[in-house]
C-alpha cells in the first residue's frame, strides 16, 4: 500500500483542494449551470437551436441568425442577419455561413514589446440539408507566414443523421465533445489538452440530446496533418444535465493512445447563468499520461474560469483565470494567467473583443508578464 507521504508526493495536496475548492464554491453558488455562453442564459441551453453541429459552431440555422440579431448585437434591422445581408436567395436545403477572424497581439518581453498580427481563420462553411440528413463542410485558408506550404485548409467536414428529434449520428472531421467548447481556441482546456485551432481529428460520434439531458460518444480516429507514428487514437464521452434553462453541468472523459503516448484526460465543468446578464463559465480537467519513454505516469491539470457581464445588449465585460500543471510532482511545469476583457456585438456579424491578460511560466520565470489581444471577427 502507497505510504501517505508518497501519495502526497505524486498528487499535491494543497494545490488540487485549493482549486477544487474554487471549482466546487462556484459550482454550488447556484443551483445548476447553461451552455453557450452567449446564449443560454436566455433560455437556450441545447446548441442545436442555433447551429447545425450538436456541439455547437460553425454554420447557423435561420433561428440562430434570428437570435444573433435579436439578443447579441446592440443595434440592428430587419433581414440585416442573414447570409450576405439578404442580398443573395438560397434554397431552402442550403445554409451558408463563414468566418474572418483577425488577431493583434502586443507581447511584454522582459525588456521590449513585441507586436504581431495574425490570420487566425478565413473560412466558407455551407450546409446541405434535407429531411434528417445534412452535410456540412468549410474551406478556407491559413495566415501564410505560419503556413507557407499548408495554405488551404477544411476546418470540419461532416454528414450528420437524425433518426430523431434527440438522437444522432455523424461522421467526419470536427472536434470531440469535451468539456466546455468555445471558441477561445488559446485557453488552457482547449490548447492545452491538444483542442487547439486547426487539431480537429476524424471522428464518429453519437449523440443524444433531451431537454435536459445531454449524451455525447465519440470514436476518435486520426488527423492526417501529422505523422502516423504521433496519431492518436481513442474515445471521448461527455454528459451534461440542465437543472433549468439556465445552469447547466456536466463531465467528460477522454482515452487517447499513441506509438507514444496514452492519456486519460477527465473532469466536471459548469456553466452557470446567475441571472440574463450575470453568468460564469467554469472546467476543471485532470490528465494522467504515460509515455513509452517512462516508468511511471505523470500527472496534471487544467482549470479556466470566466465571469461574465452583459452591461447592455451586445456589450460584455469578463473577467479570467487558469491554470495548466503539466507534472504534478514538478513545480516547474506551472503556467496561469488572469485577466480582464470586453466583447462588443455592435450589429450582426461583427464581433470586437480586447483582451489583457498577466501571464506566467514558472518554467522561465515567476515574473508575470503582460499579453494584450484585440480580436475582429466578421461573420457571413
Amino acid at each position: 500500500m502507497m505510504s501517505k507521504s508518497r501519495l502526497r508526493a505524486k498528487f499535491p495536496s494543497r494545490e488540487i483542494k485549493f482549486i477544487a475548492a474554487i471549482f466546487c464554491g462556484l459550482l454550488w453558488a447556484a443551483s445548476a449551470a447553461w451552455a453557450f455562453p452567449e446564449m443560454v442564459r436566455h433560455g437556450y441551453p441545447n446548441c442545436t437551436a442555433c447551429h447545425f453541429s450538436p456541439n455547437g459552431g460553425g454554420v447557423l440555422t435561420e433561428y440562430g441568425r434570428e437570435l444573433s440579431r435579436e439578443l447579441l448585437s446592440t443595434w440592428s434591422k430587419e433581414g440585416e442577419e442573414r447570409f450576405l445581408y439578404d442580398q443573395v436567395k438560397l434554397p431552402p436545403w442550403l445554409s451558408m455561413g463563414g468566418d474572418l477572424r483577425v488577431l493583434t497581439i502586443r507581447q511584454q518581453a522582459p525588456s521590449l514589446w513585441n507586436n504581431r498580427t495574425l490570420l487566425m481563420q478565413a473560412d466558407l462553411e455551407a450546409a446541405i440539408h434535407y429531411k434528417s440528413l445534412a452535410w456540412v463542410g468549410t474551406v478556407g485558408i491559413r495566415d501564410s507566414e505560419i503556413y507557407p506550404d499548408d495554405l488551404w485548409i477544411s476546418r470540419r467536414h461532416f454528414l450528420i443523421f437524425h433518426w430523431t428529434d434527440e438522437l444522432a449520428l455523424r461522421a467526419g472531421r470536427f472536434f470531440p465533445a469535451f468539456g466546455i467548447y468555445t471558441p477561445d481556441h488559446a485557453i488552457s482546456t482547449r490548447r492545452d489538452l491538444g483542442w487547439d485551432q486547426g487539431m480537429e481529428t476524424y471522428n464518429l460520434e453519437g449523440s443524444w440530446l433531451g431537454e435536459s439531458a445531454n449524451l455525447y460518444f465519440t470514436g476518435v480516429f486520426s488527423r492526417p496533418e501529422i505523422p502516423d507514428a504521433t496519431q492518436e487514437h481513442g474515445i471521448a464521452a461527455s454528459g451534461s444535465y440542465a437543472l433549468s434553462d439556465r445552469y447547466k453541468v456536466g463531465a467528460s472523459y477522454f482515452y487517447g493512445t499513441s506509438d507514444f503516448l496514452n492519456r486519460n484526460v477527465f473532469g466536471p465543468f459548469a456553466i452557470l447563468g446567475f441571472t440574463e446578464d450575470l453568468s460564469l463559465q467554469t472546467e476543471l480537467d485532470f490528465f494522467r499520461n504515460f509515455a513509452s519513454t517512462a516508468q511511471d505516469p505523470t500527472w496534471g491539470l487544467v482549470n479556466y474560469q470566466k465571469v461574465d457581464y452583459s452591461f447592455f445588449q451586445g456589450f460584455h465585460g469578463y473577467l479570467t483565470q487558469q491554470v495548466t500543471r503539466a507534472d504534478l510532482n514538478n513545480e516547474k511545469s506551472l503556467r496561469d494567467a488572469y485577466g480582464i476583457g470586453v466583447q462588443f456585438f455592435p450589429r450582426p456579424h461583427f464581433e470586437l473583443r480586447l483582451d489583457w491578460e498577466k501571464r506566467r511560466n514558472v518554467a522561465v520565470s515567476q515574473e508575470r508578464l503582460d499579453w494584450l489581444y484585440f480580436t475582429f471577427h466578421y461573420y457571413l
